[in-house]
């Protein structure tokens, strides 16, 4: 935690995910909230990291060592497509402070000589983690641009939120869909058998796109397009596995009713047409909140 020059707070706060394959990344200033995923690329290479804010922004970057800290280079696109670029160096004073340098970067992509913020960040004792509540995620702010929650709303996706589980073939299949940074963005988690998944989704204002990033215990990295077909949810999937090399299928969500849907997995192919048979079928049945 720290303090702005004008008295908000700033708190930072990085937890494990995933197994230890991901780190999740949280920034809280004011009403402004930050949510990422940190992520090692199949292939190795620099840590990169992605992630959406209450602004509408969309971040992106990769993390390395400098020094005797942590640089993180960041490109931030706002919601009307406009681009930023920057570093943040990261620099341990003990084990409970650390000081949190923010630089522009030139058009040579080599950061200024002088930060225009620096801030002193201590440690907070762990508390529990309070529970997010449905109230805290349904109130949104007004913005003069479409965010995740307006598109799910106008579109009536509504439904989609919530836990679900499904078998086939002997394995149980388990995902949830919850809202995340006051409906900006929503969080992914998918469990079947000891294989987990965990992504972000958000809606990118200035290409009009529902767009989701995320990562597995397989190790591999995943970037997802959203879409509709009639009255079907389409999302478009891209994986990189472990060796690099990347995969491409399509899950098809389709609505019963408003506790049951079902999810269909087509492979795709040369052309970037999927099959006309899925390779895999799973209906789903909402999982009721315990009382």
């Amino acid at each position: 935690m720290a303090a702005t020059d004008d008295g908000q707070k700033a708190e930072s706060n990085f937890d494990w995910a995933l197994d230890k394959y991901v780190v999740l990344n949280d920034l809280k200033v004011g009403d402004f909230k930050y949510q990422g995923m940190i992520m090692l690329p199949p292939g190795g290479g620099d840590a990169l990291d992605e992630g959406a804010d209450t602004a509408g922004g969309i971040w992106k970057g990769s993390w390395s060592p400098d020094g005797d800290g942590l640089v993180r280079r960041v490109e931030h696109t706002n919601h009307d497509g406009q681009v930023r670029k920057g570093e943040m160096v990261y620099e341990k004073v003990d084990a409970d402070t650390i000081t949190i340098a923010i630089y522009a970067t030139g058009e040579n992509g080599a950061r200024n000589a002088e930060p225009w913020n620096k801030m002193t960040y201590k440690r907070q004792p762990q508390a529990k983690a309070a529970p997010i509540s449905a109230a805290a995620e349904t109130a949104s702010r007004s913005t003069d641009y479409q965010t995740l929650g307006d598109i799910v709303s106008e579109g009536g996706y509504e439904w989609l939120i919530g836990k679900w589980v499904g078998s086939e073939n002997n394995r149980t299949y388990e995902l949830e869909y919850r809202p995340i940074l006051s409906k900006h963005a929503g969080s992914v988690d998918m469990k079947i058998g000891d294989f987990k998944y965990l992504g972000i989704i958000t809606y990118a204002p200035s290409r009009q796109e529902v767009v989701e990033f995320g990562a597995d215990t397989l190790g591999r990295m995943w970037k997802m397009v959203w879409g509709q077909e009639g009255s079907d949810i389409v999302n478009k999937t891209e994986l990189t596995r472990p060796d690099g090399e990347p995969q491409k299928f399509q899950h098809v969500f389709t609505k019963i009713d408003n506790d049951t849907f079902k999810g269909k997995l087509y492979a795709v192919t040369a052309d970037g047409s999927r099959t006309a048979e899925p390779v895999e079928q799973v209906t789903f049945k909402r999982q009721k909140a315990a009382k």
